[in-house]
């Protein structure tokens, strides 16, 4: 009890300092990031990364049937020696206490301390302004014409629909987010291959997750169930967290970035697609019908298809209770790491394409 009461302290005091410090001080987390994650990424993404299967997943598991096989070891405790319920109680509060301590620091140093850094676009020295909705039709024109030019070299299914070789992506992801090094030499990193939730079904379509950052095994997980669309953008959206950029908007548009700058196709056609759902949505609140439904007829007819297949995909799971309280956990979570506007912040990316596109011109 004693030592797990010092191991408590310690880690206890680590989550504290070290959270203050990096709240208050983006240049601690810059150096942070720049200097002492890659080293912890490199270290721990290269030993999950031996793995074919994703180590939090079956992490997840263990950590359920050894909470179940405690609580019934510790009820049966509580039954079979009265005398010593309070000793008992409080042992198995400090184990608890532990645990939650543990991950709580693999949580800090994975993943929050990151937060706290400097914006991508500062690091890249992108100005966001205020655009007119001209702006944005400018960018939803370039993007249409790329995916013109795009799907006619696709491959497809019997059914009409995207299909790649998923065999790529492990080569692919890593050395797309490689080229991003021209841009910031961050990105010159580690990447892991990426890994599929075994269960995706259930524990990612369900809950209407995509993909996940791991920040206690250092993996990128994707959804292997949802539409081959939207794999190479997921899959470069958790590499940029590698990358130690963990903001959700940041992460969006690296992972276009990443994807247009592929040399792939399907890598390509996979950034531009999801992109081109960003713009158009913010497009529609800024325009009478018609005008959206002439710019909404110049987009490539195998890409509506693709839109009406991705949102029939989710459509039976978007209110369900798993995806309800999925959405309010990921809204607290991001709120709890300075992004205020909640799961909102996903639609900052549309910013950050036209900054991109002005950039060009």
């Amino acid at each position: 009890m004693k030592k797990a009461l010092i191991y408590l302290s310690i880690t206890a005091l680590i989550n504290i300092i070290i959270r203050i410090i990096s709240k208050n001080s983006s240049a601690f987390s810059e150096w942070y990031a720049i200097n002492i994650y890659p080293f912890i990424t490199g270290i721990f993404g290269r030993i999950t990364g031996v793995l074919p299967f994703a180590a939090v997943e079956i992490l997840l598991y263990i950590l359920i049937l050894s909470f179940i096989t405690g609580l019934v070891l510790f009820i049966k405790r509580l039954i079979k020696v009265p005398k010593k319920r309070i000793k008992t109680l409080l042992s198995a509060i400090v184990a608890l206490s532990c645990t939650v301590s543990t991950f709580m620091v693999m949580f800090l140093f994975g993943c929050e301390i990151n937060y706290n850094r400097q914006t991508f676009p500062e690091q890249i020295g992108l100005n966001l302004e205020m655009y007119s909705k001209e702006d944005l039709r400018r960018v939803i024109d370039e993007v249409i014409d790329e995916l013109n030019k795009i799907v006619p070299r696709i491959q497809t299914d019997e059914n009409g629909m995207f299909v790649m070789n998923r065999d790529k992506l492990n080569t692919l992801s890593g050395s797309s987010m490689l080229r991003l090094s021209e841009i910031d030499e961050q990105f010159n990193t580690y990447y892991p291959n990426p890994k599929p939730v075994l269960l995706s079904e259930l524990l990612f379509t369900r809950t209407l997750t995509c993909g996940m950052f791991s920040p206690f095994t250092i993996e990128a997980l994707y959804n292997a169930d949802m539409p081959d669309s939207e794999i190479p953008f997921t899959v470069c959206h958790e590499l940029s967290h590698l990358s130690g950029f963990m903001r959700e908007d940041e992460a969006n548009f690296i992972a276009f970035l990443a994807c247009r700058g592929s040399g792939d196709i399907d890598f390509r056609y996979s950034g531009y697609v999801n992109a081109l759902v960003y713009l158009i949505n913010a497009y529609y609140n800024e325009v009478d019908r018609d005008i959206y439904i002439e710019m909404r007829d110049t987009i490539p007819e195998q890409v509506r298809f693709e839109f009406f297949y991705v949102s029939e995909y989710w459509r039976p799971y978007r209110n369900t209770p798993a995806a309800k309280v999925s959405s309010s956990v990921n809204d607290v979570y991001l709120k709890s790491n300075g992004q205020t506007d909640g799961v909102k912040s996903y639609g900052r990316m549309v910013d950050l394409l036209i900054a991109d596109y002005i950039g060009r011109i």
